[in-house]
């Protein structure tokens, strides 16, 4: 019986990250329709009043991803002032959670927008 339990505990042990790398793998084929540059907003971790400076550095876009049959809109900051990498017409590697969507960049690094909204989308 000892043995038994011993056996059950070490499987789950090895087992446990095998299923965890599968899950962070589930990226699907996404495509960019749209996205905009949002005005440089001021800095919510900084404790000043309304004359707050906008967050230097820091690049805002609203981007609408379609992943299978949703279409999300997210917003993501950025340091690349151009975004040229989440440009409309691009096809990425997405990961959507419930309130993230991961973006697979072409270096294999991921970014997480955060979605602001989803609808089905349209059918041509």
């Amino acid at each position: 019986m000892k043995y038994l339990i011993t056996t059950v505990l070490l499987s789950s042990v090895i087992c446990v990250p095998t299923f965890g790398e599968k899950r962070k793998a589930d990226f699907q084929k996404g495509q960019i329709l749209k996205a905009e540059q949002l005005p440089a907003q001021p800095n919510p971790d900084d404790d000043t009043a309304s004359d707050a400076q906008p967050d230097l550095g820091v690049y805002k876009y609203e981007v609408f991803i379609q992943v299978g049959e949703t279409v999300y809109t997210t917003q993501l900051a950025t340091s690349d002032p151009s975004g040229a990498e989440f440009s409309a017409g691009s096809e990425v590697q997405a990961r959507v959670s419930k309130t993230i969507l991961y973006l697979k960049r072409p270096s294999g690094s991921e970014v997480e927008a955060r979605i602001v909204g989803r609808k089905k989308a349209e059918t041509n």
